[in-house]
């Protein structure tokens, strides 16, 4: 009996190996912005510079990532936050799934919704 309560308690207390992991957001990501898949290159960078719990800071097309969150309860570390130019709020969010970005930016002035994928910068 103590053998199986042994096994059990470090079942139970071995860590998650596939724990998410907010911190592999962190760092600087090559975007694809292309318009359509057979669209030319079209690269922007992302940075993440700081994250704590649910949020995080950074750039995004040359612009102050603002409310930068995360959230962790699913499968995937998803985020979402809001960029500005001098005319214009964007917003967009995405996940983390394999080591990639997948996301998508709306900015409802300009009648636009695109999707984007990126890949960490080595």
């Amino acid at each position: 009996m103590k053998t199986i309560v042994l096994i059990l308690s470090l079942v139970v207390l071995a860590p998650n190996q596939n724990a998410l992991n907010s911190s592999d957001l962190h760092g600087e990501w090559k975007i694809d912005l292309r318009p359509t898949p057979d669209s030319s290159d079209y690269f922007q960078m992302m940075t993440v510079s700081n994250i704590k719990d649910n949020t995080f800071e950074g750039t995004f097309y040359g612009s102050g990532i603002k409310d930068g969150l995360l959230n962790t309860s699913w499968d995937k570390v998803y985020f979402s936050f809001t960029t500005s130019d001098a005319t214009n709020n964007y917003y967009h969010s995405g996940y983390i799934e394999n080591g990639k970005l997948y996301g998508i930016s709306y900015c409802p002035k300009r009648e636009f919704t695109a999707p984007w994928t990126g890949e960490k910068k080595k």
